[in-house]
């Protein structure tokens, strides 16, 4: 049930300074098709904070395309069921919301988030942050409200065709889900998800045969 919630888990994001990106305690629990994946105990919640680590092909301006893109999310966020637009606020500020499968008896997940992104054109840096909004709506009845998410994408350019990116989440998934077992599976959801988003920018980036 956990491989399945942890996906979603691992899709918000948002900025915690000087408590996101603290290296301390970060342990590598996954080094594998270029992902590096590193759980720590969370100050604030019972579940690991997790963060990945890796190399794309492309650029900035491409990732934040495919990451302003949510009603595709389905193609590549793993267990990602529903994703919606509710609201562009500003070019660069968003309010989405999105429903993450689990499978039975758990319950499935749902989250409305609010997105905000900001590039920096002379440094080529990128700046994904995500704060999930527990009572943006009212929870549906079939459905269980993720009540805390927050985490950030930190994206910087390596060389023309080549971006690196960490990012960072921390959350609960709500629930009667042991936080034990979502520790164990937390390398799975990023795995399938960060390898998906891996595949989607080297087809854009596939050279052109003539």
């Amino acid at each position: 049930m956990l491989l399945r919630i942890t996906l979603f888990i691992c899709f918000q994001f948002q900025l915690l300074p000087g408590s996101l990106f603290a290296q301390k305690n970060w342990v590598l629990r996954k080094d594998k098709d270029g992902i590096q994946i590193s759980t720590r105990q969370s100050d604030l919640s019972k579940f690991n904070d997790i963060k990945v680590e890796m190399d794309l092909p492309g650029t900035i301006s491409q990732l934040a395309a495919i990451l302003t893109d949510v009603d595709r999310y389905t193609q590549w966020a793993y267990s990602t069921g529903k994703s919606m637009l509710i609201k562009r606020i500003t070019p660069h500020k968003l309010v989405y919301y999105s429903e993450f499968n689990a499978p039975w008896p758990a319950m499935n997940r749902d989250l409305y988030a609010v997105m905000e992104i900001t590039t920096d054109s002379i440094s080529h840096l990128l700046k994904v942050i995500s704060v999930g909004e527990q009572n943006y709506q009212p929870p549906k009845r079939d459905l269980v409200r993720i009540p805390y998410s927050k985490g950030l994408w930190n994206v910087t350019t390596i060389s023309r065709n080549v971006i690196h990116l960490i990012y960072v989440v921390e959350l609960d998934p709500g629930g009667s889900v042991p936080a034990w077992i979502v520790n164990i599976f937390s390398t799975k959801a990023p795995l399938e998800t960060f390898k998906n988003l891996k595949n989607k920018m080297a087809l854009l980036n596939k050279p052109v045969h003539v």
